[in-house]
């Protein structure tokens, strides 16, 4: 289906049916893309992140730095959320935000609230002696009518009972699409904050929110935009005329590229990333793109 005009929202929202893509490689890549990509990793990519993440906090030691958009076995990513953040600590990440999907008729609740006990779980345990563990932020991507919205969320709804108020509140999205505007005033109620991922990038479904939109709709609404990703190449300066957060990340699903864009801010100036992101005040950061070009031409034959 083509890109849906996002001006003509209609009123009557469960009128309207929005296919979500197919994932037909998924088996493909998870037998055979993912073990190629630890082997890149571990081989090659894994030094240079850390190298470059040293440097970085060398030069300036009060940055904290870390990861804003990635993914695990609970939503399209194929790592487990363990996995991932005992990787993350390696490379000298700060911290990470795992962002499942949360998608009418496509990605449900559930998952997404295993994988936020996961991460709990996960810290709560830590027993990587040769590293410290890192923050992990509870988080979501949301499949709007506009496209996609991360919504983060304080350390509190790590908590049991502080996380069944958000799963209820959010639950919605997995009927039925409903409106950006209505993601972004729901995390503010809870305290959270948000950020746009792969602005402007189209798919045949409702993917990467226009510039346009989010000028003309969304003032005052959104909290951050990605500025750089690893996993969609680009590098561009989306958040200085729109006043937004700068964020950087990798939109990992293979526990590859984290760590090869990131998202930095002053640790003496904010108590948290949250704080930070309300604030304007981080800053995406490019780590490593030794392996851009490689990976512009696998996202267009996958």
């Amino acid at each position: 289906m083509n890109y849906p005009d996002h001006e003509k929202i209609p009123t009557d929202k469960t009128s309207r049916v929005i296919s979500s893509p197919p994932s037909p490689l998924r088996g493909i890549r998870g037998k055979v893309i993912a073990p190629v990509t630890q082997l890149v990793s571990k081989g090659f990519l894994d030094h240079r992140i850390r190298s470059g993440i040293h440097k970085l906090k060398a030069e300036l030691p009060h940055l904290v730095v870390g990861e804003l958009h990635c993914h695990s076995v609970y939503s399209d990513g194929y790592f487990p959320v363990d996995a991932i953040l005992h990787r993350a600590s390696s490379l000298g990440l700060d911290f990470v935000v795992l962002t499942e999907h949360l998608a009418a008729d496509r990605f449900p609740m559930a998952p997404v609230i295993q994988s936020i006990n996961d991460r709990r779980d996960c810290i709560q345990d830590w027993r990587i002696k040769k590293s410290p563990p890192v923050t992990a932020y509870p988080a979501f991507e949301i499949s709007t009518e506009q496209g996609h919205l991360i919504s983060l969320f304080p350390e509190d709804y790590l908590k049991p009972g502080d996380l069944l108020t958000l799963e209820k509140r959010f639950l919605p999205f997995e009927r039925e699409w409903l409106s950006l505007e209505t993601a972004a005033c729901w995390t503010r109620e809870l305290g959270g904050v948000t950020v746009i991922p792969h602005p402007d990038l189209q798919r045949a479904y409702p993917f990467g929110v226009p510039i346009a939109f989010i000028q003309s709709h969304l003032t005052g609404l959104i909290d951050g935009i990605e500025d750089i990703s690893a996993a969609h190449g680009f590098n561009r300066d989306y958040s200085g005329p729109l006043d937004l957060a700068s964020i950087g990340s990798s939109d990992d699903h293979f526990n590859f590229l984290i760590g090869a864009a990131v998202t930095v801010y002053d640790g003496q100036r904010h108590k948290n990333l949250l704080s930070a992101i309300k604030a304007r005040d981080t800053r995406a950061h490019c780590i490593d793109n030794s392996l851009g070009s490689l990976i512009s031409v696998a996202r267009k034959i996958l």
